[in-house]
């Protein structure tokens, strides 16, 4: 192997996984990482304008193309920059790389005073990273990278951090280049898949909870769909599984288990199929929800087994592996539904229309469903309006909805849609976010004018912190530090570069949105608001319907 540098080093290991994209900011140690982008045509550099929009859309643009996005900053400060973008990939599963540099051996962790000085980098990291690899010595490098890819493919996807010595970047090394790294996802055993099919064939009312593993792996969704109509059995999605079963199917019961005809079905249940979910706090209604005592749960990560409901059977497998297993088994033993939920399903959905209305939260929402097409990609921050979308927003195809559910990150949907349309161009890329939540990154709006990417931000401005507004109103009656001034926005986007345009009239949102459609480049979106917060439970008043 020829000797380079471990700069050159780095680069070449990254080409040689085929990565071609990547998002950072150059530091004084990783300068030479920067040098070697020059030498590989076919590798594409964005630049942030902060470190966490770094990782945030190094996070988007793996949530899009389910492919490893690639993060690169210089440590101390430019790496603890990140921590907020790596811990929301961490809570919501995103395939992160975060390369970052360390100082040199005769200062590193010694406390004297040098340039980005930390004691513990890998300390700080560590709750919020899967994997971690660190190389002192450029002949490290290769296989440091190697062992993250590896780790990044084939365990549940979270990200991972490669820290390499800031000396080895210069170092001389002949190390060669390994092989590019490869799956080994679990898989379902046969006596784990003929036991779950069992439990099924004994049950007369079975669900399926479809969650976000299903949206990641790779033909998962249509194996779902076949799964659904052999068992006729009614299909939950939670949120980061919105996509994973199309929500015109009449098998469909929707995305939120908090509405109390939803409850009654889930009730009527006795056996659960759980695929690629933990059953978290939010869409269980703080695990207020009773499930059915017969539960298969199947998820890659043996952690979230039972984590939250005791199950009567787990399988730790990628969710197109073990459903698919699942699907052959009772389609070769000739499985017929035991019952036919479909006009039940359709009341159920009914009386949820009729009694959530269309206030007008959801007529915006309808607007913009109506202009975008199926395939359209949504970023969405924890403002307001998304609340609304949590239940109400249809998306039809997986990886098209997305939102910070574990961590409620704000700043996340701007960053991320970059990332996003990064990964791909061909398809629109949209964030929905609120006047303060943008305020966050709204720098990056810059790095989508720099390198051309159109995006499109719909900032729903209500002057403030609205969620927390509600809060405040409901728990103490009075407000603090929740009301906020905000700049005018469609001149911010001007000085930008990117085109601003606004919604005056909330009936026209769909209108806007479909001009800002057919313009090239980036375009932001004011939308004066006054919406009003749902709460987190049901959304209908059940009791006085």
């Amino acid at each position: 192997m020829t000797t380079r540098n471990g700069a050159h080093a780095l680069v070449e290991a990254l080409v040689a996984e085929g990565v071609e994209t990547l998002f950072g900011i150059p530091g004084v140690d990783t300068l030479g990482v920067y040098d070697a982008f020059l030498d590989h045509s076919g590798l594409r550099a964005i630049n942030p304008r902060h470190e966490q929009g770094a990782v945030f859309m190094a996070d988007g643009f793996f949530r899009a193309s389910g492919e490893i996005g690639i993060a690169v900053t210089s440590g101390g400060p430019g790496a603890l920059n990140t921590l907020t973008a790596m811990g929301t990939a961490f809570n919501d599963s995103s395939a992160v790389l975060h390369v970052v540099n360390d100082n040199p051996a005769h200062v590193r962790r010694r406390g004297r005073g040098y340039f980005h000085d930390i004691a513990d980098q890998k300390g700080v990291f560590r709750p919020v990273t899967d994997a971690f690899q660190q190389a002192v010595l450029a002949s490290e490098i290769p296989s440091a990278l190697h062992a993250a890819m590896t780790a990044l493919k084939s365990r549940r996807p979270r990200p991972a951090m490669v820290e390499i010595a800031g000396e080895a970047f210069r170092a001389e090394t002949d190390a060669p280049l390994l092989p590019r790294a490869s799956a080994d996802r679990a898989k379902a055993g046969e006596a784990e898949i003929a036991r779950a099919a069992e439990l099924i064939a004994a049950a007369k009312r079975p669900i399926i909870w479809s969650g976000g593993g299903v949206v990641a792996s790779e033909g998962a969704s249509a194996i779902l769909l076949r799964l659904a109509e052999r068992l006729g059995a009614p299909v939950l999605t939670s949120q980061a599984g919105k996509g994973s079963f199309p929500p015109d199917h009449e098998l469909h019961i929707g995305n939120w288990a908090n509405e109390r005809p939803v409850r009654e079905l889930i009730a009527s249940a006795d056996l659960v199929v759980v695929a690629g979910s933990r059953l978290s706090y939010f869409p269980t209604g703080g695990w207020s929800l009773k499930l059915p005592e017969t539960i298969v749960q199947i998820d890659l990560d043996p952690a979230e087994i039972g984590r939250n409901y005791p199950v009567t059977l787990g399988i730790v497998s990628d969710a197109t592996d073990g459903l698919g297993k699942l699907e052959a088994a009772l389609a070769e033993a000739g499985h017929q539904p035991a019952f036919d939920p479909r006009a039940e399903i359709a009341q159920i959905n009914q009386r949820i229309a009729q009694g959530v209305g269309t206030p007008v939260e959801i007529q915006v929402l309808d607007q913009i469903r109506k202009v975008l097409p199926h395939e359209a990609m949504v970023f969405n921050d924890p403002t307001t309006i998304v609340f609304w979308a949590r239940s109400h927003w249809k998306a039809y195809r997986p990886r098209t909805w997305f939102v910070p559910s574990g961590f409620g990150t704000l700043g996340f949907a701007l960053p991320s849609a970059i990332g996003a349309a990064v990964a791909r161009p061909e398809t629109p890329s949209i964030a929905m976010i609120g006047d303060s939540g943008v305020m966050f990154t709204i720098q990056d709006l810059m790095t989508a004018v720099e390198h051309n990417i159109p995006v499109k931000v719909m900032v729903f401005n209500d002057r403030g912190y609205g969620v927390e507004r509600r809060h405040q109103d409901h728990l103490y009656g009075r407000r603090s530090g929740v009301d906020l001034m905000p700049p005018d926005f469609v001149a911010l986007a001007h000085a930008f570069g990117a085109t601003g345009m606004k919604a005056e009239d909330p009936g026209k949102v769909g209108e806007t949105l479909s001009a800002a459609m057919d313009r090239p480049g980036p375009v932001l979106i004011e939308v004066p608001c006054d919406f009003k917060h749902p709460g987190y439970g049901s959304f209908v008043d059940w009791d006085n319907q």
